[in-house]
């Protein structure tokens, strides 16, 4: 039993020391693997969190500057446009727009301070870059938010288009019948550029407009303020077309000898007006006059003969309801024409005031001048005395001119063809008309006329 025990404990001992032999390792050595295991874990560790964080900072970065670039406010293009203006070499003028279309921006955005810092940065370098932004733009307004520049030229070509719609276009039509036409077809005669906060005259109806027309005309007779007017847009050219405005011209301003344009030779009324001889209304007609006028000779030098240059100026004026003003004066026209104004003269200035008939193409003119005269008379009781008495005299003018043109200037011209003049009943004095003693009138216009109407143009019946 001992024996057994004995090779039974041999024999296990002996296969457990090979086995042992074969596989079990160095304690030492084991725990030297088991700790670079842990280190080599932990690097990983490390490694993995340091890419993971560079990785969503990666994604942050690009979900920040996406958000930035669909902003409505645009702030990160605000910043790239700023960096580039400090980095690209521009010239004043650019750099100037540049700041001041930032300060825009900033505008609208609500950030005043930043927009008013702009605003002055520009300034400094450019006062007028507002002026000039806005002659480059032609006062367009800016596009919608998400719009693009594409976009608003292909509504402005719409909008053109809708404008310029008229493809039916008639051989042989005038432009007024033209322009008729399209207002008829729009259903509106004057239309708003851009938006307005007060009224426009497009909200008025067209009876209104042409009464406007007629303060415009005036009880001057302002034919060619009605003209400017017609050059504003097309709905007004029509309605400064109308022909009862043109026939109420042409009848205050030659009366009874007025007819119609059928009898004249005319196709319409406004024709008429404009080619048929009349005196134009809204201004002065002005001759000068210069002579030569020889003084005394000198008491110590008999061969020394003074002589003077003398000018003087000879004014017409007239008004529609065939009152005439004349005035001769040394004075120069700026300091005159102002005294002409009115239809109520001043005596102590000297000028005098008559009537005029237009006849043809001849003026002709009729002015009455009182005088006094001073008569001495002796005393029937005492005939060493005498005594002066002042007689009331009145003199008349009668000038007849004739109505021409001046180049391109219609009816600027009047030429003399009679002068005469009376102290009496029957005896009349005749002037030589001579050029050098009297030259013609030419006529210059002053604004100062028709800056203002008291009365509109009264129709006729």
């Amino acid at each position: 039993m001992a024996s057994v025990s004995n090779t039974g404990g041999g024999a296990g001992s002996g296969s457990g020391s090979d086995c042992d032999g074969d596989e079990q390792e160095d304690p030492s050595s084991s725990k030297q693997t088991v700790s670079e295991t842990k280190l080599l874990l932990e690097r990983v560790n490390l490694d993995d969190g340091k890419n993971n964080i560079e990785d969503e900072l990666e994604v942050f970065r690009q979900q920040w500057q996406r958000e930035l670039e669909s902003s409505p406010y645009k702030g990160g293009q605000s910043l790239v446009k700023s960096e580039q203006i400090r980095k690209e070499p521009l010239t004043d003028e650019e750099q100037a727009k540049k700041l001041f279309l930032l300060g825009v921006e900033f505008e609208r955005n609500g950030k005043l301070y930043e927009a008013i810092q702009h605003y002055k940065r520009a300034i400094q370098i450019l006062p007028d870059v507002e002026s000039r932004l806005y002659e480059e733009t032609d006062g367009r307004p800016d596009p919608p938010e998400g719009g693009s520049e594409s976009e608003m030229e292909e509504v402005s070509r719409v909008e053109n288009n809708e404008d310029t719609d008229d493809e039916d276009v008639i051989e042989g039509e005038d432009l007024l019948s033209r322009l008729q036409r399209i207002m008829a077809k729009k259903g509106y005669l004057v239309e708003m550029a851009h938006p307005a906060k007060g009224g426009h005259i497009s909200w008025l109806p067209y009876e209104v407009i042409q009464l406007v027309l007629r303060w415009v005309v005036g009880a001057e007779l302002d034919g060619a303020s009605l003209e400017r007017v017609a050059a504003v847009c097309r709905g007004l050219y029509v309605a400064a077309r109308e022909p009862d405005i043109w026939r109420c011209l042409c009848v205050k301003t030659w009366g009874i000898e007025c007819g119609t344009p059928r009898v004249h030779g005319y196709p319409t009324w406004r024709q008429m007006y404009i080619e048929r001889a009349r005196l134009n209304l809204n201004g002065v007609y002005i001759s000068k006059t210069t002579y030569v006028r020889h003084g005394e000779n000198n008491f110590q030098d008999q061969f020394y003969r003074p002589w003077y240059l003398v000018d003087y100026y000879r004014y017409l004026r007239f008004f529609p309801e065939g009152l005439v003003l004349m005035w001769t004066t040394a004075d120069e026209p700026a300091s005159c024409v102002g005294h002409l104004r009115h239809r109520d003269i001043k005596n102590s200035l000297g000028i005098l005031s008559g009537h005029y008939r237009l006849v043809g193409d001849t003026v002709a003119i009729v002015i009455k001048k009182a005088c006094e005269k001073r008569v001495s008379q002796a005393s029937t009781r005492y005939r060493s005395r005498r005594k002066e008495v002042v007689e009331q005299q009145e003199q008349i003018f009668h000038l007849d001119l004739e109505l021409g043109s001046v180049r391109s200037r219609r009816n600027s011209k009047l030429v003399w063809r009679r002068y005469l003049a009376t102290t009496g009943r029957d005896h009349w004095t005749s002037f030589d008309l001579l050029p050098n003693k009297f030259p013609p009138f030419t006529f210059s216009r002053v604004r100062a006329f028709t800056a203002d109407t008291a009365a509109p143009l009264m129709g006729t019946t």
